[in-house]
């Protein structure tokens, strides 16, 4: 698949203004442990039930069980991943007889929260009290769930995210069992020998999960100039998800788009004419992409897949290898990555809301990855590399933007407010040749500016680029000559 590639019908510019974390591959640090649900259940079970505890309404819900069941509200099937999400990776036993957050500390008890139910159902209730309906196979789509509906330790039950592949006989699914709350791959319908299993949905839910789909376009500025007037459409195919892109030492540009879960890679030469796009990597469930360029002319591209993060090379020569998983953690929701001109790659990720960063050597070693911010509320992140060696991340939270910055020698330092307005959607930043961060952010779906300036090391106002009004990812890259690259995906 390719798309097609327009040039100068630009916009006018406004010119002016996680699975555990300790799982991670190799030396990981152990993540943060929320309180845990009372006593550890006594099975050790790696699937499965260890029992389950009564039907109990959540506290300030009505007393009546079934009342406060039926009347729970509609909810997206993107919420219910979101509240599955939030009891991975944070410490919580399985106790029938305990409750965290109000709702049960056992199988049924999660799916209960995961759907924001009244009531904490147990397996052999979610039919017969009318909050689910048996469903199919065919049907599956996120935030179903897989239903074993016998009673107690005998019945069991795991929430459907997305199929691993096109075979459809592997997904990955959430489910909380002895040993905890899992994020990982299940064989369809479940693990042999824990009983039958059956498709079923909650009766409530709504809507289908969805990304935002656009088109993509690219806005320079000079080393020292104003902003271009108009934006180049480079992607008109309609269908980009999101993007990533690096600028290389010989002058050229990579943007990378990903479209339904694929990854296709566009050059734009160093005298300036876009190429067009050719796929490389067809996995169908990438979820985001970042990149770096090396200053030996090599480019990593991340990919971030089922909570994992895999990295795929194209030499200096424009050879794509094979590409390489650099982190199983399980429960990454988003990621970043740059690199120093020590020629060490640096790919950092969000687990659990907390920001884990990952080296890799010029010699081509992966290290071990170290948790740099521990906050648990960040929602997205952006990296760039300063001119003097050091690296800046940036985190958002609660709209918010917040800059850490480790210095050449290594050490982290503390995190600085950059951003107070609240509104922030998301991020992207890049480093310039002359020590200049630009950090750009999404609000309300334009695009502001903000630099620290490398001669000062004070950050200015923001400047509004890019007023389209439904932009909601952007890319940041920079060419040796010190042109900046601000991409925009609506």
């Amino acid at each position: 698949m390719s798309f097609t590639m327009f040039k100068h019908r630009g916009r006018a510019a406004a010119v002016g203004m996680a699975v555990v974390a300790a799982s991670l591959l190799g030396a990981a640090q152990t993540a943060g442990a929320a309180p845990a649900g009372g006593v550890s259940a006594a099975a050790d079970a790696d699937h499965g039930s260890s029992g389950q505890g009564p039907v109990t309404p959540v506290a300030g819900s009505a007393s009546d069980s079934r009342v406060a069941a039926v009347a729970s509200p509609a909810i997206t099937r993107d919420e219910v991943i979101r509240r599955a999400k939030s009891w991975v990776g944070i410490g919580l036993d399985y106790n029938q007889s305990g409750y965290y957050q109000g709702w049960r500390t056992d199988c049924s008890g999660y799916v209960s929260m995961a759907w924001n139910l009244g009531s904490s159902l147990t397996t052999n209730t979610f039919i017969p009290e009318d909050v689910a309906e048996w469903s199919t196979k065919d049907s599956l789509k996120t935030g179903d769930v897989l239903l074993n509906e016998a009673s107690g330790s005998s019945g069991h039950v795991a929430l459907f995210d997305s199929w691993t592949d096109s075979t459809h006989t592997e997904y990955m699914g959430y489910e909380f069992t002895g040993s905890g709350v899992h994020y990982r791959p299940i064989p369809y319908p479940y693990f042999s020998g824990y009983g039958t299993f059956k498709p079923a949905r909650l009766k409530s839910i709504v809507g289908e999960t969805s990304r935002p789909a656009g088109r993509v376009w690219d806005r320079s500025r000079p080393d020292g100039g104003p902003w271009d007037a108009t934006a180049d459409l480079i992607d008109a195919g309609g269908a980009v998800n999101a993007v990533s892109a690096a600028g290389l030492p010989n002058g050229t540009m990579h943007v990378q788009a990903l479209v339904n879960g694929e990854i296709w890679d566009r050059t734009r030469a160093a005298g300036g004419a876009w190429g067009a796009s050719s796929k490389i990597d067809a996995n169908g469930n990438i979820s985001d992409v970042a990149s770096a360029a090396l200053p030996d002319g090599t480019l990593h591209v991340q990919a971030l897949v089922n909570g994992e993060i895999w990295d795929r090379t194209r030499a200096a020569n424009g050879t794509w290898g094979n590409s390489t998983k650099i982190d199983a953690g399980g429960a990454i929701t988003d990621i970043a990555s740059t690199a120093l001109a020590d020629g060490t790659l640096h790919v950092q990720a969000v687990v659990n809301g907390e920001i884990w960063n990952r080296t890799r050597s010029a010699g081509g070693t992966w290290g071990g990855s170290s948790r740099i911010d521990a906050g648990g509320a960040i929602t997205d992140l952006s990296s760039a590399a300063g001119a003097d060696g050091t690296l800046h991340v940036q985190a958002l939270v609660n709209g918010e933007i917040w800059d850490r910055s480790r210095a050449a020698s290594g050490a982290w330092g503390g995190a600085t407010k950059i951003d107070g307005g609240g509104a922030v959607k998301q991020l992207s930043s890049v480093g310039l040749p002359n020590g200049d961060i630009h950090v750009q952010a999404v609000v309300n779906g334009d695009v502001w500016d903000r630099v620290l300036k490398g001669t000062t090391g004070n950050w200015s106002v923001s400047s509004l680029i890019d007023d389209n009004g439904a932009i909601f990812d952007t890319y940041a890259a920079a060419t040796p000559n010190g042109t900046l690259h601000v991409g925009t995906n609506a």
